[in-house]
């Protein structure tokens, strides 16, 4: 019997039941090491369980997995693994990917150059901002003009608000300039904005950042054109109903067009236009089945 967990909220306590029964049901796997948490065994982890199967291969193919057990792994509840499930697939398929992320950021993609996971830049981050922030993809891609694009986006499933760093906030308070240069150079936002907001606005401070990181690639030339994109359940009610409403009370104009939010089930609706393709079709029904609980596929 699986039991409350009594910090969830109604969204994270019905995922957490749908990654139980995923986890039994499907992958067959009865591991009960730390509960709450759904863990993958150590052997499962390995093997890669906690990805598509159709694409398993060439995720595991990659430097930042591999055949280990991490949390990014093993835990199916967090989101780390799922960036990889959502667009690692696009990697073999660069024509559907272009039209597919055209069509979210609302410009016309020539082709895709890369798609990568947890992309913070270059090794040498001294030039972005001077942190650790990533991105949870980033794709990099060639616009119909011919103007390199980035597109940074931000994954969640299950999370909500984060809490304060010691030198997250030393940074916030004034120790990285890096925060207030590209927040005001960006004209993202309002100018009557003082960062200093995130210092308790836990539950957008992360939206902030990430956006800025955007704004720092575009600043230095790395890129000519500059997206955000926010990927989420659309039960997920922190962000659907408060968060991101609330961040875009924050933005002009500008910032309000080089931002965008989609939530999962948009975006299987967007990969169901290309349904007709077999690996599309059978990725999208695991997507649906795995991360929003929709029955009915194998």
């Amino acid at each position: 019997m699986i039991k409350e967990y009594k910090p969830d909220d109604e969204f994270k306590r019905w995922a957490r039941a749908l990654q139980f029964a995923y986890r039994e049901n499907v992958l067959h796997d009865f591991n009960e090491y730390r509960a709450p948490q759904v863990l993958l065994s150590d052997e499962n982890a390995k093997q890669g369980l906690i990805f598509y199967e159709g694409y398993r291969d060439l995720i595991l193919s990659k430097p930042k997995v591999g055949n280990v057990t991490t949390q990014l792994t093993a835990n199916m509840l967090r989101s780390e693994h799922i960036p990889y499930n959502l667009f690692t697939p696009l990697e073999t398929m660069p024509e559907i990917a272009a039209e597919i992320f055209g069509e979210i950021i609302d410009i016309s993609i020539n082709k895709i150059l890369a798609i990568e996971i947890e992309y913070a830049g270059n090794k040498d981050k001294s030039h972005y901002l001077n942190d650790r922030t990533s991105f949870d993809a980033f794709v990099r891609c060639e616009a119909c003009d011919g103007k390199i694009g980035g597109i940074g986006i931000e994954v969640k499933y299950t999370e909500n608000g984060y809490p304060l760093g010691e030198k997250e906030g030393k940074d916030i308070a004034g120790n990285n300039p890096k925060y207030q240069e590209m927040t005001a150079k960006s004209g993202y936002f309002r100018p009557d904005l003082d960062i200093k907001i995130f210092l308790t606005a836990h539950h957008i401070r992360q939206i902030w950042r990430n956006h800025i990181l955007g704004f720092s690639m575009l600043n230095k030339g790395d890129v000519e054109i500059m997206h955000h994109v926010h990927i989420y359940p659309q039960n997920n009610v922190h962000f659907h109903d408060y968060a991101l409403p609330e961040y875009r009370l924050l933005l002009t104009e500008k910032g309000d067009e080089s931002f965008k939010t989609i939530t999962y089930e948009e975006y299987f609706a967007i990969l169901d236009k290309f349904g007709e393709n077999e690996a599309v079709g059978s990725w999208v029904k695991y997507l649906r089945q795995r991360y929003l609980g929709i029955a009915g596929y194998d």
